[in-house]
């Protein structure tokens, strides 16, 4: 998946009726994108704090804390969706539209990968330290495919919806696994799998941004 320099990612959901119908309130009301955009990182604090409180609290009820921190990852997507829209379709640019867009995402994703690793335990929390900085490269290698070919290369295998989709679906796994004591395994295999993920996306966008001739840069 590639896209023009503007860094805007292809979802198939913007083209849905409902989102449409969303984005179209959202202008009236008179809210901005930068707003929306920066909206993420508070659903990314809210998601880290109910991780981080199951840990130093063993009273912390953790079918409430992994059913929330589902509904804050979604709700990070969904701030991900409408920022674009109502800043393109809605008419809503801003000059500094780009820096918003990009930057919350990467306090999103540290705030929401790290305290997974934390819930895992062990050497689990050195994986999800390493999986936040991976994903954040992930970012750099595509400005840096930009920079030298004019496209955003938003290929996986493990980039920002996949990251989401796989922690949406470990605490999912988690959640119902939390009275057999397996929790934590569940969010250690997730770290796992995504780590390898990660290095195999950084590796695909480097091989893509190196092999972009210049019929395709024009």
């Amino acid at each position: 998946m590639k896209n023009e320099v503007d860094g805007r990612r292809e979802i198939a959901s913007r083209n849905t009726v409902w989102a449409t119908i969303i984005a179209r309130k959202l202008t009236r009301w008179g809210i901005t994108p930068n707003q929306i955009s920066m909206m993420s990182i508070f659903f990314a604090m809210v998601g880290c704090l109910l991780l981080i409180g199951t840990v130093i609290n063993p009273g912390f009820n953790k079918y409430v804390a992994y059913i929330l921190f589902i509904v804050c990852m979604q709700s990070r997507l969904l701030c991900n969706l409408f920022d674009g829209m109502v800043a393109i379709e809605g008419g809503k640019k801003s000059a500094n539209g780009d820096l918003y867009n990009d930057m919350p995402d990467r306090f999103a994703d540290a705030l929401f990968i790290i305290p997974v690793g934390y819930v895992a335990g062990g050497f689990g929390i050195e994986l999800g330290w390493l999986a936040a900085l991976l994903a954040v490269m992930t970012a750099y290698f595509r400005w840096i495919g930009a920079y030298k070919t004019h496209l955003h290369f938003f290929n996986g295998p493990m980039a920002k919806q996949h990251r989401m989709a796989l922690l949406t679906l470990a605490f999912v796994v988690a959640t119902c696994t939390i009275h057999a004591g397996y929790d934590r395994m569940v969010c250690l295999i997730a770290l796992i799998i995504m780590n390898v993920g990660l290095v195999a996306t950084l590796i695909h966008r480097l091989y893509l941004m190196s092999h972009t001739t210049n019929n395709e840069i024009k």
